[in-house]
């Protein structure tokens, strides 16, 4: 790292050609910050895996530069990894609002020692060497969400963080619009801009409608027992259903570790106002119409209270006709089929189920298209580049900048390991760095890749267990070839030729005949081509043995 310059250095190491796993680095000169650090959640494309998370090996190289980790919120796509380099961070602060903080603690458990968190409001500026961050109130699906402006001796740098413009939050806490104006007046450099809506037109709806729909279901349906699940994190609409329960007389049942753990630190911290006598340890002898029960799993997440109640698993509460159950959430892409299969499930055991794509039950934290261009007019920024979305949702914020009058030359669309200089001449691409998924099955993987590798072949083409015995002083196969196969479909006619083939290889074969090692290799290379040719790839297990 150069010890002297004029410029702004940005490095992407996730939340940019994807959704999730956020994580922005910024230099000037000797000194380093980090914004964000967060998980992807695991896809089709990764089976067994628990989460995904960001390789920081750049961080770790430059590691006596961190002056901190600012965090713009406490979802699991800007939070979540930290718990896992807990040890890497060790002494590092971490700056975030109390909730943001509050579930990290959570997170870390034991861990937390080893962290040094640092508890902000919006308005406070922290100084990061010669930077300067300021956190900045926006509005989202939970609180304590901020922008960020970074002051550098280099320009300052604008980070819109997840947002939208909420004109009647339910917390009363508006988006700093005057703050962020001001900021732009005296001019912003770079801007990272959020991007996760912007094919959505006109402005999302305030998180108060959300409310009516939920008031109106709690009076239309008042002998029913009401399930009502979402986001543990979205403390505004578990607030909303707090205060409905209290004013419709119901008691509420938390059911899910997470939907717990959220009642407990947002309450701790202000942010959550629990009605007294409203929440409950459980159902006990509880009418149906004197309950509500407040659950997570509104992704179909496959341990989560209401994928339990959907097969009847749940401890204590059966769902049946006396029920309504509302999903107040979106499914997230991806997780379409476990929702709708936790819906069929649930109408299957007789309750009746609103969702989503019935009534107005969920409204977006992040801004739609109009709040994206008054965000881009406030800000003003010389040079601008999309973050926090897929490609197609980058490239159509890139295209609002420049309608916007960013010129095409100040807009980059960046990709994960790409590394940019900011100058008063323009921006400058450096090489790329280390960077990409590091998997999560419990534990980080150090050889993730090829773990996941492995299981994609496993799920699409099977295994085939291939033992032979060698005499180890002629060279030889004693006693034929065995062949065990696991998803794959082994025809005798295949069998037949691998069990050739094996045979011919090493008996043809001139190695170190007391290399038994050499032979499992011969023996998976001779496996391999027989499917190549079909462009069949199950994974070659070679047991090789003395005989």
């Amino acid at each position: 790292m150069a010890k002297k310059t004029k410029n702004i250095k940005v490095t992407f190491l996730g939340g940019v050609g994807e959704i999730g796993k956020n994580m922005t680095v910024l230099e000037c000169g000797e000194d380093m910050i980090a914004v964000d650090c967060g998980v992807a959640f695991p896809s089709d494309d990764s089976p067994g895996i628990d989460a995904i998370i960001p390789d920081i090996s750049y961080v770790k190289e430059n590691f006596k530069h961190l002056r901190g980790i600012l965090l713009t919120h406490g979802h699991e796509d800007h939070i979540g990894a930290i718990p896992y380099y807990a040890d890497e961070l060790k002494g590092v602060p971490i700056y975030g609002t109390a909730l943001t903080l509050g579930l990290l603690r959570r997170k870390l458990e034991k861990n937390a020692k080893k962290l040094n968190l640092v508890t902000v409001s919006a308005g406070d500026t922290v100084e990061l060497g010669s930077m300067k961050a300021e956190f900045i109130k926006v509005c989202h699906s939970m609180a304590g969400a901020c922008a960020l402006s970074i002051s550098t001796p280099c320009g300052n740098v604008f980070v819109t963080g997840d947002f939208k413009i909420d004109n009647t939050p339910i917390d009363g806490k508006q988006t700093d619009i005057q703050r962020i104006a001001r900021i732009g007046s005296k001019g912003v450099t770079l801007m990272l801009g959020e991007s996760t809506n912007v094919e959505r037109k006109g402005s999302s709806t305030s998180e108060m409608a959300v409310g009516q729909s939920l008031e109106n279901i709690f009076v239309a349906n008042p002998k029913k027992r009401l399930i009502v699940a979402c986001f543990a994190s979205s403390n505004y609409r578990v607030q909303q259903v707090l205060t409905l329960a209290h004013k419709y007389g119901r008691k509420v049942v938390l059911a899910g570790k997470s939907m717990k753990g959220i009642v407990e630190v947002a309450g701790a911290c202000g942010e959550l106002h629990i009605p007294k006598g409203v929440i409950v340890d459980s159902i006990g002898k509880l009418l149906p119409h004197e309950t509500l029960i407040l659950a997570t799993g509104s992704q179909g997440e496959p341990l989560s209270a209401l994928k339990m109640m959907s097969k009847g698993e749940f401890n204590k509460i059966n769902v049946g006709k006396d029920d309504l159950v509302v999903l107040s959430s979106s499914p997230i892409p991806g997780n379409e089929k476990s929702v709708y299969d936790v819906i069929n499930d649930l109408f299957r055991k007789g309750a009746e189920v609103i969702y989503d794509s019935m009534n107005d039950i969920h409204v977006s934290g992040h801004a739609y298209e109009e709040e994206l261009k008054l965000m881009l007019t406030l800000v003003h920024p010389e040079y601008f580049m999309p973050v926090h979305g897929e490609y197609r949702h980058q490239f159509k914020h890139a295209k609002l900048a420049r309608s916007l009058g960013v010129a095409s030359k100040n807009i980059i669309i960046p990709n994960i390991g790409e590394s940019y200089s900011v100058t008063s001449k323009g921006i400058r691409k450096h090489s790329n760095v280390h960077a990409g998924n590091r998997y999560v099955d419990g534990v980080v993987l150090e050889d993730g890749e090829s773990v996941v590798s492995d299981r994609r072949s496993l799920a699409e083409y099977g295994m085939l267990l291939v033992l032979a015995a060698v005499d180890m002083e002629r060279g030889v196969v004693v006693g034929g070839v065995d062949i065990v196969a696991r998803g794959f479909n082994l025809t005798p006619d295949v069998e037949r030729t691998i069990k050739n083939a094996v045979t011919d290889s090493i008996n043809g074969s001139d190695f170190d005949k007391a290399d038994i090692d050499e032979y499992a290799k011969c023996v998976k290379r001779t496996v391999r081509k027989l499917f190549l040719r079909d462009r069949q790839y199950p994974i070659i297990l070679p047991v090789v043995v003395e005989g």
